[in-house]
């Protein structure tokens, strides 16, 4: 297994794990003690790991800290592409689109080489070249300060440059998603720009699977009222047993997309 490789496994065995023993991660990556210590020595230096006394885990993953974007990355990928591309199949040739920075939309890129003539407005720095190198559409990046963390411009700048816009669709993902407060970010100035996002499309699809479901942030993004959702939650599990426990309704768009109402 190529150093790539073991990183990826690494970053989902934590992400399921939380906190584990360096000598059993060994083992579950089948690679030797001095491989897994030399490759966590590696990832620590790139902020993706968090090293302690016999144990490694995900650093930021509670609390308000926003969690880097390298970090962000490596987490959830298969299901990050599976969301982004049920996302994908709710656009239209055409549209003006808002797309978040997160690294979730950033899986939707290979999905919309079959749509033409979209223009897409986006602070994400990553997202922005992507678009740029592997489709046609036409894609405006808003200015702002450059945030490390989030790879992407945020700020009373952008949070401007957004209002000047209007879109037939607005995609994001968020950090933490509740029925009693609906989506919310650990960051203040993410939290305001995808507010404004919001109010400035026609349409809005929020893209989140269940790990970020019954988690509160600090900074409401929004209710759940005229949002629609974009579930990877499988079918008899804790989110889905809550909002049928809520009488909620849940009208079917697709096979994930749902429209919730009364929240």
């Amino acid at each position: 297994m190529h150093d790539n490789e073991r990183e990826k496994t690494i970053m989902d065995v934590l992400d399921k794990k939380g906190t584990i023993g360096v000598n059993r991660l060994a083992e579950l990556v089948f690679c030797s003690g001095s491989t897994i210590r030399r490759d966590l020595r590696r990832m620590e230096e790139k902020g993706l790991v968090k090293r302690a006394f016999g144990s490694v885990s995900l650093p930021s993953v509670g609390g308000n800290d926003e969690t880097s974007f390298s970090v962000r990355e490596g987490i959830n990928i298969a299901k990050k592409k599976q969301l982004a591309k049920t996302a994908a199949s709710k656009l239209s040739s055409g549209q003006t689109i808002f797309i978040d920075s997160s690294t979730t939309l950033f899986h939707i890129v290979r999905h919309l080489n079959d749509l033409r003539d979209l223009l897409i407005i986006t602070n994400g720095l990553k997202i922005a070249a992507e678009l740029s190198e592997k489709t046609r559409h036409k894609v405006i990046v808003i200015g702002g300060e450059v945030t490390p963390n989030s790879n992407s411009t945020l700020g009373s700048y952008a949070l401007t440059q957004i209002g000047s816009f209007h879109a037939d669709v607005a995609l994001m993902s968020c950090t933490g998603a509740s029925l009693e407060f609906g989506l919310s970010e650990a960051n203040y100035e993410i939290a305001e720009l995808k507010k404004q996002m919001l109010q400035n499309s026609d349409k809005r699809i929020a893209i989140f699977d269940e790990s970020k479901f019954g988690v509160n942030k600090a900074f409401q993004t929004c209710s759940f009222g005229g949002v629609l959702i974009s579930l990877s939650f499988p079918r008899d599990s804790a989110p889905r047993r809550l909002l049928r426990s809520r009488n909620l309704v849940l009208k079917s768009f697709s096979r994930q997309v749902h429209r919730i109402k009364g929240a």
